[in-house]
């Protein structure tokens, strides 16, 4: 333990910041980049990261795992008794059960930080705000994703977390602060085209006109993940009137009502003797969103007035399952009626990453329908990767530049320290491109994930300040536009986008740091294959070696026998083509309704 004695500093809010003494920042993300000639002035030390390496991944995970399905049953209990209701276990982990793992990962993320900065340093105090009239429950799901990013709400859940805790010796400065706060605000989404704008606005229109031609047991598709010809090619082909259905929305106005809130947590009131559990189960109403408990009936209310069908045959989406509440509600409601529910995967970690099995989508779908794989479940259901079926990509260019695309970082969501992590990504980066000769360098294009905007990462000054002359796409292309004029597209993560250009056959390198760490047993040999044909790295150093050798001739390297065979056997698994792809997901939808 450090003898020193600092005073904590939990968030990059300077209002909580103290400047006349020793401190400790909980984390790297008390740091704002564009704050650097403040706090690189102060006499600071950064806490020891947390949760890092594979054994504490895995043991996390497993202790995650557990506390979910000791809670889950217990709050749904609860929910039904105070609603009125006799739902079953499936209702509720499809209405909130990504909720309620995300909640887990966040609490034990920010419980074990704390206790571990407590553990190895000497802390003098901290500083939080007054929390009287403060609500840490958010509105519904999708903002408290974006809560969990928020200065004043971790503030404010850190000061819980430490009045449980009751640490010994650390005095706690209150000061006040603003009441209100509206998590929302913190998404910044990149601008539509005209073309998308007009392409959604008639959409609207024809949605309009085509109401009357629902029946009550049509099939309900939505966001479904594939192209739109053949969604509309889909949906004709069951006999049905193409719908572009979206859901309504939520305008959540019911107030958080904290007397009841302490009412059905002293239900919860546990002493199991693991700080973490106790914490989970004493807080969970503190942090449950209004749109599950006070603002229930009104969801209800809303779900009812949609103009869906009453009884669908199936329900088949590959993106709402998460956090579109309105339809979550509507679909564990029919479910629970007798249709069937086919759930789509929608991106990469499926059937690969470590700490992605079995996940909500996965468990409460009647079929979970992969890109190709199957992995354990019965619900899994192998398909084709659904995102660029029958679309004839846009041919890369044998003579264009080279395309780097980059990942964002992301909200602090993991059961580990992200930030700290992506410290080492972006380090990653840099060093990639400093290891690329002039000619490639001089045609490198790095593409921002559209959504670097949405923390304080501040990463087009970070860019510039590493190079001001590298040429930077913040999101505004489209992708495909950038690949089509690319000879060769290097993934900086393992991502979607590696399905998508192996599946189209466009010349791919990709990187990332710490080995197969990230993946499932089942996943390495496949993964394996990419390593051993030189399309996957393991170092930023040799994936820039790569580049450099084959940038004359990118053809005659990606058209080699093993580099050909390597992909095909991956995407066989991981990113099947299909021929016909309606033919092959009608087939697979409609075999249970039939």
């Amino acid at each position: 333990m450090s003898k020193e004695k600092r005073y904590l500093i939990t968030t990059a809010d300077e209002r909580t910041w103290e400047f006349d003494r020793p401190i400790i920042f909980l984390g790297e993300w008390c740091r704002l980049y564009e704050r650097k000639d403040i706090w690189q002035s102060m006499d600071a030390i950064v806490a020891s990261p947390y949760g890092l390496g594979l054994t504490k991944k895995d043991a996390d995970y497993a202790e995650a795992l557990a506390l979910e399905e000791k809670l889950f049953p217990v709050l749904y209990k609860v929910l039904n008794q105070h609603h009125g209701l006799q739902h079953g276990e499936r209702f509720w982990r499809i209405v909130l059960g990504h909720w309620l793992k995300r909640y887990v990962d966040v609490m034990l993320n920010r419980v074990k930080t704390i206790e571990q900065c407590f553990q190895a340093n000497e802390i003098s105090g901290t500083t939080v705000y007054t929390s009287d009239h403060y609500s840490l429950a958010t509105q519904d799901s999708y903002s408290a994703i974006w809560a969990f990013s928020d200065d004043r709400w971790n503030n404010a859940l850190i000061a819980r977390i430490l009045n449980f805790l009751g640490v010994e010796n650390c005095p706690i400065k209150v000061i006040s602060g603003c009441e209100l706060a509206d998590f929302r605000c913190g998404v910044i989404m990149t601008t539509p085209t005209l073309k998308r704008t007009v392409l959604k606005w008639g959409r609207q229109q024809v949605g309009k006109l085509t109401r009357c031609l629902v029946r009550d047991d049509d099939a309900f598709i939505i966001d479904s993940c594939l192209p739109i010809k053949e969604e509309i090619k889909l949906i004709l082909s069951l006999g049905q009137c193409p719908q572009f259905w979206c859901s309504p929305t939520l305008e959540v106005s019911d107030k958080h009502d904290r007397g009841l809130r302490e009412r059905l947590a002293k239900l919860f009131v546990t002493k199991s003797g693991n700080n973490l559990e106790d914490i989970l189960f004493t807080m969970v109403f503190e942090l449950l969103p209004v749109c599950y408990l006070e603002g229930f009936a009104n969801l209800n209310k809303i779900v009812k007035q949609e103009p869906w069908p009453k009884s669908p045959k199936f329900i088949f989406t590959s993106n709402s399952f998460d956090t579109d509440e309105a339809f979550k509600l509507w679909t564990a409601t029919k479910v629970e009626l007798g249709s069937r529910y086919y759930i789509g995967q929608h991106g990469s970690c499926y059937g690969t990453d470590r700490y992605f099995k079995a996940r909500v989508e996965e468990v409460t779908g009647d079929k979970f329908l992969t890109w190709g794989w199957t992995d354990g479940l019965p619900q899994h259901t192998s398909a084709f990767i659904f995102t660029v079926a029958n679309r004839k990509a846009k041919h890369y260019n044998p003579q264009g530049g080279l395309l780097l695309i980059e990942l964002h970082l992301n909200p602090p969501l993991l059961r580990w320290d992200g930030t700290s992590e992506f410290i080492n990504y972006f380090e990653d980066q840099q060093n990639f491109i400093n290891e690329l000769e002039f000619t490639p360098k001089q045609n490198l294009i790095v593409r921002l994930h559209p959504a670097y905007r949405n923390l304080n990462w501040n990463e087009e000054a970070r860019w510039q300040a590493f190079d001001p002359v590298l040429k930077i796409d913040t999101g505004g292309t489209p992708i495909r536009e950038l690949i089509a004029q690319s000879r060769l597209v290097v993934h900086s993560y393992d991502s979607t986008g590696i399905l998508e250009t192996l599946s189209n056959n466009i010349p791919t390198l990709a990187f990332w740091q710490n080995g197969f760490d990230h993946l499932q047993d089942s996943a390495k040999p496949y993964y394996q294959l990419l390593v051993d044909a030189g399309i996957v790295h393991l170092t930023a150093e040799s994936v820039a070696q790569k580049v450099n050798e084959v940038w004359g001739d990118v053809d005659g390297w990606w058209g080699q026998g093993d580099v050909q065979d390597a992909r095909e056997k991956f995407c066989a698994r991981y990113a099947r083509q299909s021929e016909n792809p309606v033919n092959e997901l009608k087939q697979i939808l409609s075999s249970d309704t039939l």
